[in-house]
């Protein structure tokens, strides 16, 4: 049976570790933000300019596609983003300390048996909560076909 990480993995990068998503809107956002802590530990971090913290901070990265400013507000990583991308392990370990800081750590069994916490996972994880709870169930009900 597939994990969770499986799940996210396949719909976030196809499982591709070295995926990268630039997201405009967020940068947008977050421009404005001169003393945000995210972007000044990025800037630390990568010894770069505020722009390019900026840059990081609103690019979504690796197999999970966790955007930068969330690798470095909920503390998922110490090493640059580049060295975060060619370091699955690295990956992986921030795809479980995220979901489980944002206390959405679900099992598959809770995820199929509870279509609210699919919601939550999806709103919480991605934002999107309708389109990427469809994404899920359409995989959780791919490997129930699987495993009749």
């Amino acid at each position: 049976m597939k994990q969770l990480k499986d799940i996210i993995k396949l719909i976030e990068s196809s499982n591709n570790p070295l995926a990268v998503r630039f997201e405009p809107l967020f940068y947008d956002n977050l421009k404005p933000k001169t003393n945000d802590p995210a972007v000044l530990k990025i800037k630390k971090i990568h010894k770069c300019t505020y722009y390019t913290a900026l840059m990081i901070a609103s690019t979504s990265w690796g197999l999970y596609q966790i955007m930068g400013y969330n690798l470095y507000f909920y503390d998922l990583t110490e090493k640059t983003v580049f060295e975060y991308l060619f370091d699955e392990e690295e990956q992986e370990k921030a795809f479980e300390k995220f979901i489980k800081k944002r206390k959405i750590n679900f099992s598959i069994e809770e995820l199929k048996s509870d279509p609210e916490k699919i919601r939550k996972f999806a709103k919480y994880y991605n934002g999107d909560t309708e389109g990427y709870s469809r994404k899920i169930l359409k995989l959780l009900e791919e490997e129930n076909a699987v495993n009749v």
